[in-house]
């Protein structure tokens, strides 16, 4: 990694020749032909769903793994996830299993909660590569003597392909029959089996597929596709020539971004691990331990798409991409904006808007524990547009907000009485 990382990102030449992806190559999901219910049987016997799950709930001030974050009606990601599966198994007498890559952050405590509830089919949950972080000045290797677990770092997703295939875990899946994965990070609650999806990998035999949504203005920057001489191509921002980054993030040239749910064809993956490991763009992490600059060389999944001809991306509606990555997108998921059904959010149909509201609670809240203190009981979103939220504020009971809303509590907190009602307005303490 370190010699690739050396040479730098190659720059995408000819920049006027590329296109947004000819619908062969990037179809919308809509396009696609629903399976008949014998055909959805035998492919559901054929697939694993993973999920990438080494991400800490640092963002939100939590110590443990992200996935064991409550979402809602105290369950966890790692619950609802779970209980999709459970879903599955019984509406189609299935034994799908779950494929877990865990970090060393997270394994032990994956492990942990995972044992303490049942599953009626197999988890096989699996710790992921760990690296040394490099001083920036020399790329020589920290020393956990001088930096303890701080030395270490886990090198990105893109790690996902080594392991299984290191580990002897890709060749017991396909032993077992299981042709087809589907892959996707553990907090995206949007990520779930889609038997429409599910029947286009299996009868086409595509080897890779991943699912591309419209862009907002938040997802400028994530990856795309591309069409360059008859062929697609995955773009990341690092290669982007320098003076086209502004068209690059526009959004009438490139119209979707990756949302990593990706499925892929554990045969072919198979076949192409045999020949060689994966050539996969090294992501370049900068940080600072204990006042010492460092950086991590890293890799992401949805690189392999180049690693496969006849990959495909797949234009797929915005419900399937629904991280949380911060306490503004909780809000929303343990709002009335949506309803939980045997472990999967669905939208609430009395919202007129098909948008989210734009959600912005400020530094204060995004620790969750501050969170919770604020939000006793999520106020009512179905008419909302917009919440801006500066400084310490706390609700004492139901609410309803409507419209664009900015509260601030900045010279001192602003407490909220039961049952008040805020449309198009601003309060402060």
């Amino acid at each position: 990694m370190i010699s690739r990382f050396l040479q730098g990102p190659s720059k995408v030449e000819n920049w006027d020749s590329i296109m947004t992806p000819e619908a062969k190559y990037l179809p919308d999901i809509s396009s696609l032909r629903y399976p008949k219910t014998s055909q959805t049987e035998c492919q559901l016997s054929k697939l694993v769903i993973g999920k990438l799950n080494g991400g800490m709930g640092t963002s939100m001030g939590c110590l443990g793994p992200k996935s064991l974050i409550d979402v809602r009606d105290n369950k966890n990601f790692l619950d609802l996830i779970k209980e999709q599966i459970e879903n599955l198994n019984e509406e189609w007498d299935q034994k799908i299993p779950l494929l877990l890559m865990n970090s060393f952050y997270t394994h032990q405590k994956t492990q942990d909660h995972l044992n303490s509830s049942e599953f009626s089919s197999e988890i096989i949950s699996f710790q992921q590569n760990k690296f040394p972080r490099l001083y920036s000045e020399n790329l020589t290797p920290l020393t956990p003597d001088k930096f303890d677990d701080q030395a270490f770092y886990p090198p990105g997703h893109g790690d996902f392909y080594q392991c299984i295939w290191k580990q002897g875990i890709l060749q017991k899946l396909i032993d077992a029959g299981r042709e087809i994965l589907f892959i996707s990070n553990a907090d995206n609650l949007g990520a779930v089996v889609d038997p429409v999806i599910l029947n286009y990998m299996d009868e086409f035999n595509i080897p890779f597929l991943m699912e591309m949504t419209a862009k907002t203005p938040a997802d400028i920057k994530g990856g795309t596709l591309y069409q360059q001489d008859g062929k697609i191509k995955l773009l990341e921002i690092a290669r982007v020539p320098d003076e086209k980054i502004d068209e690059f993030c526009d959004m009438s040239k490139f119209k979707v971004f990756n949302t990593n749910n990706i499925w892929i064809n554990l045969v072919a993956l198979y076949n192409r691990l045999k020949k060689d490991s994966l050539e996969l763009n090294i992501l370049v992490n900068r940080k600072n331990i204990k006042g010492t600059p460092i950086l991590q060389l890293e890799t992401a999944i949805g690189s392999g798409f180049e690693c496969f001809d006849g990959a495909v991306g797949l234009s797929v509606s915005r419900e399937r991409f629904l991280p949380v990555k911060k306490t503004d997108d909780l809000l929303l998921v343990r709002s009335n904006l949506f309803t939980l059904n045997k472990g999967t959010l669905t939208r609430n149909p009395q919202r007129k808007s098909n948008a989210l509201p734009a959600i912005q609670l400020g530094d204060f809240l995004q620790n969750i524990e501050n969170f919770q203190n604020s939000f006793p009981i999520i106020p009512d979103l179905l008419e909302l547009e917009e919440l801006k939220v500066k400084g310490t504020v706390r609700f004492e009971g139901e609410a309803y907000l409507k419209g664009k809303v900015c509260l601030k509590g900045l010279s001192k907190p602003l407490t909220l009485s039961s049952g008040v009602v805020i449309t198009d307005e601003t309060r402060q303490a």
